[in-house]
């Protein structure tokens, strides 16, 4: 056999190669025109490209090139016809030829279609019908061999292809669906019916109309040109007849191997280079019995691969045999068998009570029959090949009774890690999603309008929500094709998660596909569902309980709710081993404790809707409730490295709106709000909390105990994130409803004391101050002396706020006295008071900070001693005497401490926790003090962006790191910096405490200091002549600015400074 070999700079040459064993060609299937073909001597002479028939060549080299292929087949050229015995060779080998084939092109140069009709088939359909190229003798083998033809234009314009027109093509040769389609193979049709697919055509020599059938009788004969028609035909029924009559291996080997194939071959196939060469390494060469076992999610396209591989085996072989079984169920697989032994024609295989298992098992097993490929696709039920009865041994499985001839392979496709681990132990292939380029390319081949393959963008947003599944792939273009709308569009329609599943759920034609499976994506998967609940109960409980959490990060300790260690470990082995689930990679610090899985994205939703359906999911909701109760605590800070895992679960579940009533999910939300808090994430507290309120007034009322402790968490969330009026209405809002309500006095106390700090905080200590002292005339609610001392120490906090440092003082000793007597010198409010106490020695003199750092040192011992080394309450601690320590000019004791805080904050509390950043912005301060400003500054800046990045632009700690800030551009003389700096800071001080707060006026201080000195330096650095011009800029500038704070009610910055 010769193949034409395309070279650089566009020659071509003749290569000749083993006819049993060639490497992948394409071939070219087209009607001659007299004198214009290339012929074999013009090509050994180098002749013939003057001649119309070259450009045909060219075509064919350029298009298997695309296609990647490198050899090439022109019957014109590749046979010496001067030579009889080639040329009868040829003849009888040409079926062959062509069912080898890895491409056949049909070139039909009397079909021509305008570039912009290409798109429609109704435009060109008749012209191509009416094609010379289907009277032709010839053709006629050539449309039926190959697996895949493919229809090109004059224009050379691909038309489409045997499946794509299939309709059309049987309509116009009369030749069954099934026939073009492979699914059914010519000898099940009479000879009679067979010759009449060519009874129209004609051929240029007149024996050729007997001599081209041929192939598509399996027979061979000798040419005899002269003979005439008659006894040509005379010749071929004869050996016809001959073959029909004869018996046992030479019958058997006459029929085509691709007959048992359920779905014609994939035309629009994508990728999976390295799978298949896996699979072809693995089955085909070897001389001993081969197994595989494809398993992957489904839709991942695992029988598409196997069908694939299928066609590529006969390419490479037509004389092995490819048997497809559908193990959907005993009874689809045992059909299949049936058929294997009927169309093999084994002895007894059509008795009443025939072992067909054995039968087939036995002809396959002892190699007579050839060599041979079996596939078994959708293998996901270990019953059906592993189950033994009570009655019955292991040796009685079916998967032992498969057969095992050295001359034969099997290949399984399952969605079960287990079960193809069961099946061949040894040898496994998991498929991985899609690649992202094969994804778009499958997308864009599927895509009937261009301006969807042109939208990139909405292209690459499809596939992301789609994660590069094939099936749902192919679904999604099926939808969009079918409704005329763009990748857009279709992307819109995903806003909505019942959209999702009614997408998801729409059906669609797949001719790879069984028709009587449900080949939507939102279906694919509850067959695995229902695999799992009858073989793992305890999986399917992992399955039902995921469909109610967020989908990634699934902790290990939030799935062991019951079940042995043993039964766990198998029930995750399940759902992994179906790639639900995908456990995370464990970092080198983490145990197996810490184990957490993520679960694929369209099988959560499957898994979801599988729950509507059975009208569970309900019930499994109000189960992760109960687990997530169980883990979460009520914001406590112990464990949080462990239960701050679960919160994204908890905001899962409080977002059911349509399946959890809003008592469940507002307490959901109540808890999340408070672990919020004591993580640090005010903003996402405040909003919690919120809806918390929210959704319990709806409920419960707006005087509901549960309301009330929500809106008291509302207010504590909304005082952390520095949102002082919100906070203060709402506590007031709180205290109106106490005073109607026969609540605990105890609750009104603790309102009372929060809106005294919240006070405090907004400068109006006027009104904190009244405030407690009505609560201490209250007498009712001043009953215990521990409820007096409690609101002494507050009304402390806000004389220590307004600057009376002396009266605070006194208040603080008071307190820290009453409290000894009271609890002891270890109880912990007796710590607390003493920690007040110190908090303000601290920032007075150099000798009460000394006293300060005493104190903190004694609460520290006893923090430690009662919740150990990593308690947030202890990290405060050191950070306290390492201010205390700073105060007393031991700078380089106070930045190793800070330093450690700071190190050990970021583990235990994360890296931007308010109190971490807290801690690095005293460091900074630290380093600025001792002259290391480059640290400082970097130091400063990292704080300020992850302040405003958590807290918010306004928040006082993000307003305190602006300030500093200010000030070390001042330092450094950067003052327009300095300005910019203070303009934002002071501008946020406003929107937060107000015009007249000490804050606010301190920074307008910073602010109109920096302004001056940038005038100054701005004067000094002008020429003389230039220098009134600039002075008067910059008069003109502050005077701008003091009538702006006359405007506010502001005064002369220089007598705010001295307040």
């Amino acid at each position: 056999m010769r193949l034409l070999q395309g070279l650089p700079g566009g020659g071509l040459r003749l290569k000749g190669v083993d006819a049993d064993d060639p490497p992948p060609y394409a071939i070219l299937s087209h009607t001659w025109k007299e004198g214009q073909e290339v012929t074999y001597k013009d090509l050994v002479d180098g002749g013939g490209t003057d001649k119309t028939g070259f450009d045909k060549l060219r075509f064919c080299c350029k298009q298997a090139a695309s296609d990647g292929l490198e050899y090439f087949w022109v019957d014109t050229c590749c046979i010496d016809k001067s030579d009889s015995v080639e040329l009868s060779t040829a003849i009888n080998s040409m079926f062959r030829w062509y069912q080898r084939a890895s491409r056949c092109y049909v070139y039909l140069a009397d079909v021509s279609v305008a570039e912009e009709s290409l798109m429609s088939k109704e435009r060109w359909m008749d012209v191509f019908c009416q094609s010379r190229w289907f009277t032709r003798g010839w053709t006629l083998q050539e449309l039926i061999a190959p697996a895949t033809v493919e229809f090109f234009s004059k224009e050379r314009k691909r038309l489409g292809t045997k499946t794509s027109l299939e309709q059309e093509l049987s309509s116009t040769t009369k030749i069954p669906v099934e026939v073009l389609r492979g699914q059914c193979p010519t000898t099940a049709f009479s000879v009679e019916e067979r010759m009449s697919w060519a009874a129209q055509r004609t051929t240029t020599v007149k024996e050729d109309k007997v001599y081209c059938l041929l192939g598509l009788f399996g027979v061979f004969l000798p040419l005899i040109y002269g003979e005439g028609v008659e006894y040509a035909t005379i010749r071929l029924r004869e050996e016809i007849q001959r073959r029909q009559e004869g018996t046992g291996r030479e019958k058997v080997l006459d029929l085509p191997a691709f007959w048992t194939l359920p779905f014609p071959r994939n035309e629009k196939f994508i990728g999976r280079d390295s799978e298949l060469q896996s699979l072809e390494q693995a089955l085909l060469p070897s001389t001993t019995h081969q197994r595989l076992a494809i398993y992957g999610l489904g839709g991942c396209g695992k029988t598409a691969l196997a069908l694939e591989f299928a066609y590529r085996t006969m390419e490479a072989s037509t004389r092995r045999y490819v048997f497809w079984l559908s193990a959907v169920n005993q009874e689809s697989f045992e059909f299949g068998y049936r058929e294997i032994g009927t169309h093999l024609r084994i002895p007894g295989i059509a008795k009443e009570n025939a072992d067909i298992q054995s039968l087939v098992n036995k002809a396959l097993s002892t190699g007579i029959r050839g060599s041979w490929l079996m596939i078994i696709d959708n293998a996901d039920d270990p019953e059906l090949f592993l189950r033994t009865t009570k009655t019955q041994s292991v040796s009685s499985r079916w998967v032992n009774h498969l057969p095992r001839g050295n001359t034969g392979a099997i290949l399984f496709t399952t969605r079960s890690r287990k079960v193809a681990s069961d099946l061949t132990p040894s040898n496994v292939l998991e498929l991985q999603d899609m690649k992202e380029d094969d994804a778009e390319q499958l997308l864009a081949q599927r895509l009937l309008h261009q301006p969807s393959v042109n939208d990139k963008a909405a292209m690459g947003k499809v596939l992301e929500l789609l994660t590069h599944l094939p099936l749902a792939i192919v679904q999604a273009a099926a939808f969009i094709n079918k409704n005329g709308i763009t990748t857009s569009q279709y992307l819109a329609l995903f806003q909505h998660a019942s959209t999702e599943l009614e997408l998801f759920s729409e059906r669609f034609e797949d001719t790879t596909k069984q028709r009587h499976l449900d080949n939507t994506i939102a279906k694919t998967w509850h067959i695995s569902f229902d695999h799992i609940r009858r073989q793992d109960p305890l999986a399917a409980e992992y399955l039902s309980l995921i469909a109610c959490l967020n989908r990634t990060n699934i902790p290990l300790s939030l799935l062991a709710f019951k079940g042995s260690s043993v039964q766990q470990v198998k029930a995750l082995g399940t759902l992994t081993g179906y790639a639900f689930l995908t456990e995370r990679q464990l970092t080198v610090e983490e145990s197996d404790e810490d184990r957490s899985f993520d679960m694929h994205r369209l099988v959560h939703m499957a898994s979801i809707w599988w729950l509507d359906e059975t009208g569970q999911r309900k019930t499994w909701a109000d189960t992760a409730i109960a687990r997530l109760e169980k883990l979460v605590p009520d914001g406590d800070f112990e464990r949080n490295e462990v239960w701050r895992l679960y919160l994204p679960h908890v905001t899962y579940l409080a977002r059911l709106d349509n399946v959890l009533p809003a008592t469940a999910r507002g307490a959901l939300l109540h808890r999340l709000g408070r672990c919020q808090v004591t993580l640090g994430q005010y903003s996402s507290a405040v909003a919690s909390s919120r809806q918390a309120v929210l959704l319990r007034e709806r409920a419960l009322g707006p005087n509901d105990a549960d309301t009330l402790y929500s809106m008291a968490n509302l207010a504590i969330a909304l005082g952390r994130q520095g949102t002082y009026t919100e906070a203060e209405a709402v506590y007031r809002q709180l205290l109106a409803r106490y005073e109607k309500l026969p609540v605990p006095e105890n609750w009104t106390l603790r309102i009372s004391l929060s809106l005294g700090e919240v006070l405090g905080h907004q400068g109006k200590y006027g009104e904190a101050k009244a405030l407690l002292e009505r609560v201490l005339a209250r007498r009712e609610i001043i009953g215990p002396e521990e409820a007096r001392l409690a609101v002494l120490g507050s009304l402390a906090h806000v004389l220590e706020r307004e600057g009376n440092k002396l009266d605070a003082e006194i208040l603080y000793r008071q307190v820290l006295e009453g409290r000894k007597k009271l609890f002891g010198s270890d109880h912990a409010l007796t710590l607390a008071s003493l920690w007040d106490l110190a908090g303000l020695l601290t920032f007075q003199t150099k000798a009460t900070s000394k006293e300060a750092e005493a104190m903190y040192r004694r609460v520290l011992t006893q923090i430690e001693r009662d919740v150990g080394y990593r308690h947030p309450y202890r990290l405060t601690a050191l950070a306290n005497i390492a201010e205390s320590l700073k105060i007393q000019g031991r700078c380089e004791e106070s930045r190793g401490l800070y330093r450690e805080v700071l190190v050990q904050q970021s583990e235990v509390l994360g890296p931007e926790h308010p109190q971490t950043l807290m801690t690095m912005y005293s460091l900074a301060r630290v380093l600025n003090e001792q002259g290391e400003i480059k640290e400082a500054e970097e130091l400063h800046l990292q704080a300020l962006v992850l302040r405003e990045k958590v807290l918010g632009p306004e928040h006082p700690d993000t307003l305190m790191s602006g300030g500093d800030l200010g000030l070390i551009f001042a330092h450094q003389q950067r003052y327009e910096e300095s300005v910019a700096m203070f303009k934002k800071t002071y501008a946020g001080y406003v929107a937060v405490y107000g015009l007249n707060h000490p804050f606010s006026r301190h920074c307008l201080n910073d602010y109109m200091d920096a302004m001056e000195k940038d005038r100054q330096s701005r004067r000094d650095q002008s020429p003389a002549i230039q220098d009134s011009t600039a002075s008067s800029r910059s008069t003109s500038r502050e005077s701008r600015l003091r009538r702006g704070l006359a405007k506010m009610g502001i005064g002369s910055p220089k007598s705010s400074a001295g307040k």
